[in-house]
């Protein structure tokens, strides 16, 4: 597989006098490694680009830097991420859309980069391990992902859901009660629901739908980790975590070196 700098270039930047502050340890990881070198976000045009980095490791003199998604170009969330790019300050930015995480040869577009940035994206895949091994063989030295966590135990009025060190929720599976359980959690959390992320298949829903168009699709958290899980998976891909984070018991945010 070719090289990210073989098939788009290298475009050197200005340095700026003062270049963007890291505003968490995320992006304290880019800063630290990035110096010169090649540098691509996949899924980072999703939800308004809250959680993209590309223009914070352009800013830091990412060479070539990518940003890639599954949306086409034409999608209205490609606009917000350019407008966020001028907002930024920063040019240079290859767009390379049409990218799937669960198709080799689709990443291959993108080639191997130094640094692979892809998060939010694991929880909503069927197959997250054959997926991260594909983000593998893109990453030519760190890949920094994450996943949704969960706690070893919840319990309030409606009951208690347990996950051992070892557990995955497998999100369809869920009963009736587990529903009302994590329904009251992560309302009281984060003002969401269970079941606008993950609803109970059997019953039609307008949207995040588990089928479409005859495909299972990536729109609802397929998957929760325990934390001992989710490392034991970044392991198996020969993913060594040399940092980490974890927000609220809920994001748990790694950066990994790919064991050769």
């Amino acid at each position: 597989m070719q090289t990210a700098k073989e098939l788009f270039g290298s475009s050197l930047i200005s340095p700026r006098a003062e270049p963007p502050a890291p505003k968490d340890m995320t992006d304290s990881w880019i800063a630290e490694r990035i110096s010169g070198g090649s540098f691509v976000d996949i899924g980072g045009v999703g939800v308004d680009s809250i959680n993209e980095r590309a223009t914070f490791a352009r800013a830091r003199g990412a060479s070539p830097c990518i940003m890639a998604d599954i949306r086409p170009r034409d999608w209205h969330t490609w606009e917000t991420f350019r407008r966020k790019v001028a907002d930024a300050g920063v040019e240079g930015i290859v767009e390379v859309d049409c990218v799937d995480v669960r198709k080799r040869e689709s990443l291959s577009r993108v080639g191997i980069c130094d640094i692979v940035h892809c998060t939010g994206v694991l929880y909503h895949l069927q197959s997250p391990a054959e997926a991260l091994w594909n983000l593998r063989t893109i990453t030519g030295r760190f890949l920094i992902t994450n996943t949704i966590t969960f706690p070893a135990r919840v319990e309030n009025e409606f009951g208690e859901v347990t996950l051992p060190d070892h557990g995955v929720l497998f999100t369809a599976a869920l009963s009736e009660r587990d529903r009302r359980v994590l329904n009251k959690y992560y309302g009281d959390k984060f003002g969401w629901t269970i079941d606008r992320v993950a609803p109970d298949p059997d019953i039609v829903v307008e949207r995040p739908k588990w089928i479409e168009d005859g495909e299972l699709t990536c729109l609802p958290v397929w998957y929760i980790y325990s934390e001992h899980a989710f490392a034991s998976l970044l392991r198996t891909c020969r993913l060594k975590v040399i940092d980490q984070w974890v927000w609220r018991e809920h994001s748990h945010q790694v950066l990994c070196e790919v064991i050769k």
